[in-house]
């Protein structure tokens, strides 16, 4: 188990060039953008424009603050999303259009190469997270908008941290502030189904 501190997030140019995200973790570790199993990153959205397009790869993702959005995949109709949207999947390989953005926004973006990883996103808000590690590969829980204290680690998160759990990891209790919001990412790979 080891926490991320925001501030430890690796900067990167979007592979389109757009932009600028931030990658939280990714396996294996160090991969190139080509060769992840899965990738977890945030990302400021400040105008309209192009997704970057990864081939062979599946996308959730979910606005945690800013914003909305209007996004356009493919031929789907357009989906309005925000702070308070269920996160988004779609196929990371298909044509992905920001078409409008209200104000600028910070979004949580998994991705995952499908046939090797399938993921989940669900965000909590005002409730104690417990986490059983073994019920995935991996579990990464993001704080924001406040603290939250991890009881095994006799530390906080704060605004930005990510709690990163293996599965071979103790079970662990996370408790958030009154106005934080937990976001709980779980990864399965294809070795563990």
């Amino acid at each position: 188990m080891r926490l991320l501190k925001q501030r430890d997030h690796k900067k990167m140019p979007w592979k389109n060039g757009g932009g600028v995200t931030y990658e939280v973790a990714a396996a294996p570790e160090g991969a190139a953008l080509d060769a992840f199993d899965w990738r977890v990153s945030m990302a400021l959205v400040e105008a309209p424009g192009p997704f970057s397009a990864f081939p062979g790869c599946d996308r959730i993702l979910t606005v945690l603050s800013g914003g909305p959005m209007i996004l356009r995949t493919g031929d789907a109709p357009a989906r309005t999303l925000d702070d308070t949207s269920t996160p988004f999947a779609f196929a990371a390989d298909v044509p992905t259009t920001a078409e409008a953005v209200e104000t600028a926004l910070l979004d949580l973006n998994v991705m995952v190469r499908r046939g090797r990883a399938t993921a989940t996103v669900t965000r909590h808000r005002g409730v104690n997270l417990r986490i059983n590690p073994r019920e995935a590969s991996a579990t990464l829980v993001l704080a924001k908008c406040g603290d939250a204290a991890i009881n095994s680690l006799h530390t906080l998160m704060t605004d930005g941290d990510v709690l990163v759990i293996a599965a071979s990891d103790r079970p662990v209790t996370i408790s958030p502030s009154t106005q934080a919001v937990l976001y709980e990412i779980r990864i399965t790979t294809a070795d563990q189904h």
